[in-house]
């Protein structure tokens, strides 16, 4: 055989291997995954409360099947979405999730809608977004204002006496804003609800008479509405503060553990604080950031296996100014495959 023609041969057939071989690494390395964060977690699979909502049921299910996969974007709002309107004209997308409040309700005030926080939950439901609704509650005596601990006298362990005055003033109130949430529920719009947010700093009135007072409020609170009001379209979360496990009102009252978080300039998973609660929880219990100042960036999420549920970054200066969280990092947030932004947001109503 000529020379050439079998040099050409050898070369042609390890030529051939050559790209044979480039192929079958590369098939390889795209069926290499990373391991699930979620394989970690044994979250429950249920609501705490009884024959939930269809569409509660389905937004926890939501929540319950991105957990350790992705993180939904969220952001609190005080004046009818200024945040979530600055967010979209500043980085062309929306959060998930939005967080609205109670504070000004039930107190005459006339110039507050008490049906603004509905309105705007309906809004964003009918979006595809999710709502959370908190509550700073003023003094329920009405002799003040406030909420505040330091500010205010009312005291919260007259939740031991139903005859007395205070007892009174606090069903009345729970009374008042299920009736606000039994507007959502007719209106088949699910709430991720969070009241009494960091008892356990003690500077709110419903901290300030020691865990066992508020322990039996957020109790008695969950009974009223679910019992009493037949409330089926809340999901309950605790908002744990640093060793409060005397105030955790029981795993039966809730269905996802937050925490409150502000460390100006703070970027970083906050990896050992979810560690800590994952592991205090028993892996059952989502674990979310449901307030913070500085969100942290989704590198350090994705690099720490950080697997909070969502994150909520303060309104006002904590969502604008740049001094918390630059319109950069919105930006590289909003753009990651990691976050849930609201236009990845599949339609959750039970259709």
């Amino acid at each position: 055989m000529d020379l050439n023609v079998l040099q050409k041969a050898m070369v042609a057939c390890i030529f051939c291997f050559l790209i044979f071989a480039c192929k079958k690494a590369g098939s390889a390395e795209e069926k290499i995954q990373p391991p699930v964060v979620a394989d970690r977690f044994n979250i429950n699979s249920n609501l705490v409360t009884p024959n939930p909502s269809p569409e509660a049921g389905k937004l926890y299910q939501f929540l319950r099947e991105n957990y350790g996969k992705k993180i939904l974007s969220g952001v609190m709002t005080l004046d009818s979405f200024d945040e979530t309107n600055w967010l979209k004209a500043n980085t062309g997308k929306e959060p998930a999730i939005v967080g609205l409040d109670f504070m000004h309700c039930n107190r005459g005030y006339t110039w507050y809608n008490d049906k603004a926080p509905i309105k705007d939950a309906k809004d964003y439901w009918l979006k595809n977004g999710i709502p959370v609704m908190v509550w700073h509650w003023r003094d329920p005596s009405r002799a003040t204002e406030e909420f505040y601990s330091n500010k205010t006298s009312f005291d919260i362990s007259k939740i031991n006496d139903p005859q007395s005055v205070e007892y009174k003033a606090m069903l009345s109130d729970i009374d008042y804003v299920a009736g606000l949430l039994k507007e959502l529920q007719k209106d088949n719009v699910p709430v991720i609800w969070r009241p009494l947010h960091e008892a356990a700093g003690t500077w709110f009135w419903w901290g300030a008479k020691g865990a066992a007072p508020c322990k039996k409020l957020y109790q008695l609170m969950f009974d009223r509405m679910v019992n009493y009001h037949k409330l089926n379209n809340l999901i309950w979360v605790w908002t744990r503060e640093p060793n409060d496990d005397a105030w955790y009102p029981g795993d039966e009252y809730v269905d996802i553990v937050g925490r409150d978080i502000y460390k100006q300039g703070d970027h970083t998973s906050q990896v050992p604080e979810f560690s800590t609660l994952t592991n205090l929880y028993n892996n059952k219990k989502m674990i979310t950031i449901s307030e913070c100042g500085s969100m942290p960036d989704v590198d350090n999420l994705t690099k720490d296996a950080a697997a909070w549920s969502w994150f909520m970054p303060w309104y006002g200066d904590f969502v604008r100014s740049g001094t918390h969280n630059s319109l950069e990092l919105w930006k590289k947030m909003f753009a990651s495959n990691y976050v849930i932004t609201l236009d990845e947001m599949p339609s959750l109503k039970n259709q």
